[in-house]
């Protein structure tokens, strides 16, 4: 295991989804996991990112939070990175290492369905403005 590939597992990325975030090719990105060391800024970047997904965690496990226990909590997913970077992650393997991160502290029973499939999830999105 290498740092880089530490911080790109923790980001929830996978070796194609971080190449594209960080701007470089898939063939640096397997490098770097193999043992390469990657670039500072590469990893100041990743540092970053895992941040962001850490803040987002939070605030989504702090609304969460307030639905009373018992109560189902509907979470809509993006369908691609577009999506996913409507909600300010770069792909949905970061949006899900920060649900993750929210919902495995939560004593509800979760349900996760695609974003505005339900009345639920398309009024959150129209409160996102997306």
């Amino acid at each position: 295991m290498t740092l880089f590939s530490l911080l790109r597992q923790a980001c929830g990325l996978s070796q194609r989804e971080a190449a594209d975030a960080l701007g470089v090719g898939l063939s640096s990105v397997k490098q770097w996991d193999a043992g390469r060391s990657a670039p500072d800024g590469v990893l100041a970047e990743l540092r970053g990112l895992h941040s962001v997904i850490r803040r987002a965690s939070e605030e989504a496990f702090q609304a969460m939070s307030a639905t009373p226990i018992g109560a189902e909590i509907e979470i809509g997913y993006p369908a691609d990175d577009h999506e996913a970077q409507s909600l300010g992650l770069p792909c949905v393997g970061a949006w899900r290492a920060m649900c993750a991160g929210a919902i495995a502290r939560l004593p509800h029973r979760v349900v996760l369905v695609p974003r505005g499939s339900t009345p639920a999830t398309a009024a959150a999105m129209r409160g996102h403005g997306h």
